[in-house]
């Protein structure tokens, strides 16, 4: 019996081999760059020690100087000038390297990154200590410092795009942002070592403060030699992808002109490779869109980042008069600062996409808090230490985020086109012109510092301001990016109002999360002339097929097919590659065919009534019809189709289905493939059917059962053409269950457990589990007493038809795919599919459940009756697996399924059957139809499972119950609705120097009348089909005048809504209602004592209106109004064929309310007085 792995082993082998590569390569350049950086700061440090105030030092006895105040300082750095000297001493090092940065790269693109690196790190390691060395050897000589600095600058160049061009190697472009914000800490790791070393021997022997980091960067040399691993494909691991595959290049490339994806004998993926690119020129580089500004400004920031670095421990001891040691220590915090601020920066800039306006945000906050700590940075060390961290947060963070994220997007942007030689050149560049930044401002601060440190920080803050200026152009076009295909958050006000409101229903009135895409162009050939097309990566296909059309005066809906210069077929959806120059030809299915119809008939007319010729012109229409149903993904002519309202119907499938496009499938999607997050909604049917095909490779399903990959291309069309156009049960759901099976078949390691017939069992049951439903549930079969439900006796009568249909098909040869087994196997295999379909019967459910529960403790993967339970189980998981899914994926499937219940529910009404409560449009929402079936069917289940697969909890688990709690929140709201309450939020930014605070929070709650606003599920799927409109109210409601003369006690509000507490927490004693309200809610039962009368007047007079009142603490009647500027008021019914009408959309609606109530004195409402 094997024993339990070791929870450290389990965490490790819980991460695929590329993955664990990946975080390798990942720690060792990390520790690489932090032995580079460790090496330079001891300079910083030791320079407050090679020229110290020497009068508060007591001298030796028998010491015989003149000059009390030099007579400790290490020549030559003991003269008037040492500020200056320590400058040409940075410089020396700084300038050296910024030259050199602009041939590293170069040299890098041509030379092995390992034997790079190696040479680069011994080196460094030699210089530095050379220089500690001069300590020891008593050498006063400023040419031999300058000398080692010069070297040392030199071959400290390997570093930085060797380094980034390994990562950019192994990383692309998904999170680049918070992956390089994480790794480039080692910066600031680097320093913050660098100055707790040189601090530790400064005071002693400051030799060893270069010594020592000199042999930690030569040891980490020898680690590089023999272990760094440059390239992904060194190992057989996979190359990341560089550019996201929705928006530069399609997830699969056809390949109609390419090789064969799979072949007999191999299950391998056969990608065309190209030539190996060859590396780009110093001109070529500063081509690419960005680099010049983003080299400039990094100058200006790297030259505030290295003057902070060389002299910042200096500045301390000399303005708070430290000691050397506790200055160097004291330093450390700015680079700990550097550290929260590069995470900061890459987090951001992954989130909203605008890498610029992150490092321009950063530039104009970095500037006044350079101000302040130059202020009162040393006003007490908790001070010091608060403003050191906010300094070098914003500082370091867009000089890390340049030079690694924006480095290596610029050298892996897309009009390299695939070039992998750019990166280290472009890093170079970028890193070398902000190395000119950083030789500058030390040299600048060592002449400036003798003015006063005052002149160092306005040359500081100068820099800021100029770094920021170069990013204009840059930020402006993210932001006009944001502006054109983002929503505006509905339901907004004008930000000169000076307020913020915030209204409970923001499920209602905000729109979806703001997106960072770019919009996709290409360009077509129009009659000769190429016209550009620009679209949205949300748009579905047939929103691009009928743009396509417009653009080329085609009638919309027209079958077009789309093609490149060379003839081959392209994907017409979101993820489709952009073709400048070449422009893509539009082919119009029906132009084509009708002019060869019209030949054909004129050779019939011209050739009489020959039966040869007819006989060939049959034969030519047959070949067209076939042509155009594979080039046109319309159905195939199978009569497979089951109807359940004809009797007489046979199924005689078709025997020349057609192949359809071959396809390559790119690294990427093979590895998305295998997770339960992959997008089901991007993919065609052709490319659905090239997935699965690869599915049957990948798992050896081919090659263990001798399958003909023809043979099997031709029964997956099969199965593909006898699934039904439902909303729900269609062939995509098929491959969206046969792909999270295979998905678990990789996540729980099945492979290992179970044979390949089990593995072939459960892949098939999958794809065929609901061939030909018809649309309608075994409920109505049962009830309406349909012929399938006569047939079957009233026993899972759709599953028992789905495995009819599904061995129907295999009793084809063209569709065998099991033609090269022996007989008892497949019986075996056929009757294992079949306990799986029926399995999905959901009456089955808690029986097959129980079942697994009683052996899942004791589970023997040896033992035939556990594995058949564990089948059965695996294969329900798969089939209701949707909410496993990513919220964007699985919640359009809630739609889909609603709508086949609500078709279904319809018929029922109609012809007086029973109608379950869970399908009635008139009674169900979103949110109650799925909470319970996640609770009570989803998380026992998968939960179940998880007890003999623990690593389903955080991919499986976890996500049923986020999605639990989604739709709990969305009950919630709608719960508030049902009470009849409505809480209007204000918050009303403070004057500070009118003695206010921050902001006044206000809450109006008042009731709720019917048809005011419109369910949450129907604001949501509003959402998802048009994300990006920017509303316009269709009504003006006009304004409300409300008197709020009563208050709600906020720790009983609970009484009256759950929701007032947690969104009028900022309101406080400032939460009004009105008496009618009141009365209404007391009614209902709600306690009166949350309630509370507000004073009608003060002493005998009425309290007069704070706009007239000029006493700031004098009672008054505050007035206060808000405009809602849209909002979905109700929705809109259509009448179709049937008896009732349904949904068919929302109106949108305005309305202003106009509050008054009673404030103790008029300083709690300034805004009223005011014009």
């Amino acid at each position: 019996m094997k024993s339990s792995l070791a929870p450290g082993i389990g965490f490790i082998t819980s991460f695929t081999r590329d993955s664990r590569y990946r975080g390798f390569i990942l720690l060792l350049t990390f520790l690489f760059y932090t032995a580079y950086h460790l090496s330079r700061k001891p300079i910083s440090i030791v320079k407050s020690q090679l020229h110290r105030n020497c009068s508060f030092i007591v001298r030796p006895a028998d010491l015989n100087v003149t000059d009390n105040s030099t007579w400790c300082d290490w020549a030559p750095f003991d003269q008037d000038n040492y500020q200056n000297l320590f400058g040409l001493l940075d410089n020396c090092f700084l300038v050296a390297y910024a030259i050199g940065m602009f041939f590293s790269g170069i040299f890098g693109e041509r030379l092995p990154l390992r034997y790079y690196l190696t040479t680069g790190m011994l080196l460094s390691g030699l210089f530095t200590a050379l220089f500690g060395l001069g300590f020891y050897w008593n050498i006063h000589s400023l040419w031999y410092y300058c000398l080692v600095q010069v070297a040392n600058g030199l071959v400290q160049t390997t570093g930085w795009p060797a380094v980034v061009a390994c990562v950019g190697n192994w990383f692309g472009k998904g999170k680049r942002g918070l992956i390089m914000g994480v790794w480039n800490s080692h910066t600031s790791v680097g320093n913050i070592l660098g100055s707790l070393i040189a601090g530790a021997f400064v005071s002693t022997a400051w030799g060893m403060s270069f010594i020592v980091p000199g042999i930690i960067i030569a040891t980490t040399g020898v680690i590089c030699f023999f272990f760094l691993v440059e390239h992904p494909e060194d190992v057989n691991c996979s190359p990341p992808q560089h550019h996201e595959s929705s928006e530069q290049e399609p997830l699969l490339r056809n390949s109609l002109n390419s090789e064969e994806i799979f072949n007999n004998h191999a299950t391998a993926v056969v990608e065309a490779g190209d030539e190996e690119a060859e590396a780009i020129s110093f001109i070529g580089a500063l081509r690419i869109p960005g680099v010049v500004e983003f080299s400039l400004c990094l100058l200006f920031a790297k030259l505030v980042s290295y003057t902070f670095l060389y002299w910042l421990p200096l500045y301390i001891a000399n303005v708070a008069h430290f000691d050397p040691k506790a200055a160097g220590d004291m330093s450390t915090l700015f680079d700990v600062g550097g550290i929260l601020g590069g995470i900061l920066a890459g987090l951001v800039s992954d989130y909203t996409g605008g890498r610029a306006t992150t490092c321009c945000v950063m530039l104009i906050l970095a500037a006044p808090m350079l101000f302040v700590y130059n202020l009162v940075g040393q006003n007490g060390v908790p001070t010091a230490v608060g403003m050191l961290l906010l300094c070098g947060a914003l500082v370091n963070g867009p000089y890390a985020l340049i030079t690694t994220a924006v480095s290596a997007d610029l050298g892996t942007h897309e009009c390299l086109r695939g070039n992998s030689r750019a990166l280290s050149t472009v890093t170079a560049i970028i890193d070398g012109t902000g190395s000119i930044g950083a030789a500058v401002g030390p040299l600048l601060a060592g002449l400036i510092s003798p003015t006063g440190w005052n002149n160092v920080f306005y040359m500081l803050i100068t820099a800021n301001v100029l770094a920021c200026l170069l990013l204009s152009r840059l930020v402006f076009k993210e932001i006009r990016g944001w502006c054109g295909y983002t929503t505006r958050p509905r339901g907004h006000i004008d930000p000169l109002v000076g307020l913020i409101i915030s209204i409970y229903f923001k499920k209602f009135t905000m729109g979806s999360s703001s997106s960072s895409y770019a919009p996709k162009t290409v360009y077509l050939d129009v009659d000769g002339k190429v016209q550009r097309v620009i679209f949205s990566r949300h748009c579905s296909p047939c929103d691009i097929r009928e743009l396509l059309c417009t653009s080329s005066n085609i009638t919309r809906n027209t079958a077009i097919l789309l093609v490149d210069s060379e003839g081959a077929l392209i994907s017409i959806d979101p993820t489709m590659p952009t073709n400048t120059p070449k422009a893509f030809r539009i082919n119009e299915l029906k132009t084509e065919m009708t002019n060869r119809l019209a030949m054909l008939e004129k050779r019939v007319e011209l050739e009489g009534l020959k039966v040869v010729e007819i006989e060939k012109c049959k034969n030519d229409l047959k070949k067209l019809r076939d042509e155009v149903t594979s080039r046109g993904g319309a159905r195939v002519n199978c009569n497979c189709k089951y109807n359940f309202a004809d009797d007489g119907k046979k199924l005689s499938p078709r025997r020349d289905v057609p192949s359809y496009p071959k396809y390559t499938l790119s690294q990427e999607t093979i590895e998305t493939l295998k997770k339960p997050t992959f997008d089901v909604w991007h993919w065609e049917h052709n490319e659905m059917l090239s997935c699965l095909e690869y599915m049957y490779h990948d798992l050896g399903l081919v090659k263990e059962f001798n399958m003909n990959p023809i043979t099997l291309k031709r029964w997956l069309l099969a199965i593909q053409e006898n699934y039904r156009d439902n909303p729900f049960h269609n062939f995509r759901h098929c491959f969206c269950v046969s792909q999270m099976m295979y998905g678990m078949i990789h996540l729980c390691n099945l492979q290992e457990k179970l044979t390949m017939t089990d593995m072939c069992i459960l892949m098939t049951a999958a794809v065929c589990h609901d061939l030909d439903h018809p649309g309608y549930n075994n409920t109505y079969q049962i009830n309406a007493r349909t012929e399938l439900a006569v047939r079957y006796n009233d026993i899972s009568p759709l599953e028992n038809h789905h495995c009819a249909v599904a061995f129907q098909i295999l009793a084809m040869p063209e569709c065998n795919i099991f033609a090269n087994i022996e007989l008892e196997s497949f019986k075996q295999i056929r009757q294992a599919i079949i306990t799986l379909i029926l399995a999905t019967d959901m009456a089955r459910h808690g029986e097959i459940l129980d079942s697994f529960r009683q052996k899942v403790d004791n589970f023997d993967f040896t033992n035939e009756e556990h594995v058949k339970c564990l089948k059965m189980v695996l294969i329900k998981c798969c089939d209701i697996s949707n909410e496993v899914r990513p919220t964007e994926v699985a919640e359009p499937w809630v739609d889909c399924l609603l709508e086949e219940y609500f078709i279904q529910s319809d018929r029922e009404k109609s012809e007086g059957l029973p109608v379950a409560p869970f399908m009635d449009r008139d009674k169900v929402t979103k949110p109650t139809a799925q909470i319970g079936f996640i609770k009570f069917v989803l998380i026992p289940m998968f939960e179940t499972v998880m007890k003999l697969f623990p690593q389903i909890e955080e991919i499986m688990v976890q996500p049923l119950r986020d999605s639990r709690d989604h739709y709990e929140e969305l009950k919630q709201i709608d719960d508030a609705m049902s009470q009849n309450v409505k809480i209007l939020r204000a918050l009303v930014l403070g004057e500070p120097e009118r003695g206010q605070t921050q902001f006044q929070g206000l809450c109006f709650i008042s009731r709720l009348e019917h048809g005011e606003i419109i369910p949450s599920e129907a604001m949501v799927r509003l959402r998802q089909k048009n994300p990006h409109v920017i509303r316009t109210a269709e009504e003006k409601r006009g304004l409300e005048q409300m008197s709020m003369n009563m208050t709600v006690n906020l720790t009983l509000s609970w009484h009256l809504s759950s929701h007032i507490r947690s969104v009028c927490r900022d309101a406080q004693d400032f939460i009004y209602t009105r008496e009618q309200d009141v009365k209404y809610w007391i009614e209902k039962g709600v306690e009166s004592s949350i309630f509370k009368v507000l004073p009608e007047h003060v002493g005998s007079a009425d309290p007069p209106s704070c706009s007239t009142t000029a006493d700031l603490w004098r009672p008054c009647t505050c007035s206060y109004t808000i405009r809602l500027e849209w909002y979905p008021c109700m929705l809109k019914y259509c009448r179709g064929h049937g008896p009732s009408p349904y949904k068919c959309g929302i109106k949108s609606c305005s309305r202003a309310y106009l509050f008054n109530f009673y404030t103790p004195r008029k300083q709690l409402c300034m805004w009223d007085g005011e014009n």
